[in-house]
């Protein structure tokens, strides 16, 4: 996130707030400006925000920025939270999701938000019922991932297939269908048995019972996995990407937005 340049920063900008496209466009030259001094020096961070904020109140979107930084605190705030969940859920292993989120938006479609939530959920609930360890760890990190590529293969939301996708810790079997997978004890056994396992469901684990779906659901999706990444050129994919890469740009906003109140107050 971190490494994004201004011009990549510019293209998410134009491409969401549509309605004034042109008038950034007209400020571009004067914010790119602004903007190479805040990188600069951080005691310059306010002026350079006070340029730009003259401009845009010039060109009439004062209102657009103003939502704009709303939104970026909320995802700011929801970043926080969802890091806390990573915190308590991974514990020792966070690294792992740490390096899963890093690389999620162009592996998977995903922003550091979705894919930090999406994996922490699925260790809470390995967690709940007596998964824990890298095990726990690399599951929960594969499954969400493989949201992201189902989100692609069958052109859903990645939120869609989260909560479908959900279905392994939950046994819920009516959310898998849409995606040809046919989770019924019957088909749930069959397959057990193919994997040498001879032990009952009725007498498995709760831990064991996951196990079991869990294999047989990423077996099933097996065509799916991947999908993103071969073709992460389509028009729908591209537009996932920018949706989410938006997100991570409302998140640079607002930290830079904390920065600048905390220098503020500190020059006070």
């Amino acid at each position: 996130m971190d490494g994004m340049t201004l011009e990549q920063l510019q293209v998410v900008i134009d491409a969401q707030i549509k309605p004034y496209r042109d008038q950034i466009e007209q400020a571009k030259k004067v914010t790119q400006s602004a903007t190479t001094e805040i990188s600069k020096q951080t005691s310059k961070i306010h002026n350079s925000f006070s340029k730009i904020g003259k401009i845009v109140g010039a060109i009439g979107i004062g209102a657009a920025l103003v939502k704009l930084g709303k939104d970026a605190i909320s995802v700011a705030s929801d970043l926080d939270e969802v890091q806390n969940v990573v915190d308590v859920a991974f514990g020792d292993m966070k690294s792992k999701v740490e390096a899963f989120a890093s690389t999620a938006i162009d592996k998977f479609g995903m922003s550091e938000l979705s894919a930090k939530r999406t994996a922490s959920t699925y260790m809470a609930m390995s967690k709940g019922i007596g998964l824990a360890g890298e095990e726990a760890a690399d599951m929960s990190i594969k499954v969400a991932g493989l949201t992201g590529d189902v989100a692609s293969f069958f052109n859903v939301s990645q939120s869609e297939a989260d909560t479908s996708l959900k279905s392994i810790w939950t046994g819920e079997t009516e959310a898998l269908k849409k995606y040809g997978v046919v989770m019924t004890q019957t088909n749930l056994e069959q397959y057990a048995r193919t994997q040498g396992i001879e032990k009952e469901i009725s007498a498995m684990t709760q831990a064991e019972q996951v196990r079991l779906r869990y294999a047989f659901v990423t077996n099933q999706l097996r065509l799916a996995e991947g999908d993103f990444s071969r073709t992460s050129d389509s028009w729908a994919n591209q537009t996932r990407i920018l949706s989410e890469r938006f997100k991570q740009l409302l998140s640079i906003i607002a930290v830079s937005y904390t920065h600048l109140r905390a220098h503020e107050t500190a020059a006070n």
